[in-house]
């Protein structure tokens, strides 16, 4: 098991999941990414702060305060995570500056996020190890969206090693 951080910490790692509108992929994302991580670290979600994580998401043209779709939230309560009080939200440089770890559901978001060529910015990459792109599943069919959240559960999954292991390697001289 990964280093695992307590409140005598002074750092945390700050991990951010980006889609288009912040509705659907990146919500459920950071919904699968806290369950993971929380069962990893033997806590519950909303005790990952206290253990030196933060999991957001947010989009590259979502509107302030939008829900999650229906479909997102039910397939999220199936899979174990709760997206019930989500509420979407743009990608700011605000929330740019603070994040460490930024995880795109496709190239395209990468490309815009790379293009903008910021200085001290967070670690950009696909989620997806593989180099795959994770469709969107927005008006699709709620088997579209178990189909989408199956698939950013195993590239969360593919990635817990690294996310757990973040803070001790910034803790490193």
């Amino acid at each position: 098991m990964g280093y695992v951080p307590n409140m005598a910490d002074d750092f945390s790692c700050h991990i951010l999941f980006v889609c288009t509108g912040n509705t659907c992929r990146s919500p459920l994302a950071q919904a699968m990414c806290a369950r993971l991580l929380a069962d990893r670290l033997g806590c519950e979600p909303a005790d990952l702060p206290a253990r030196g994580f933060s999991v957001q998401s947010a989009g590259l043209a979502a509107m302030i305060g939008a829900e999650a779709t229906a479909e997102a939230v039910a397939v999220a309560r199936e899979m174990g995570a709760d997206l019930s009080g989500h509420k979407s939200q743009p990608l700011t440089r605000e929330l740019l500056a603070q994040t460490d770890l930024l995880f795109t559901m496709t190239q395209a978001h990468l490309h815009i996020l790379n293009s903008l060529e910021l200085p001290d910015g967070p670690i950009l990459a696909l989620l997806s190890g593989n180099g795959e792109d994770i469709a969107d599943p927005i008006g699709c069919s709620p088997e579209v969206y178990r189909e989408c959240a199956q698939q950013i559960k195993q590239h969360v999954e593919a990635r817990l090693t690294d996310l757990l292991n973040v803070p001790a390697r910034r803790n490193q001289p």
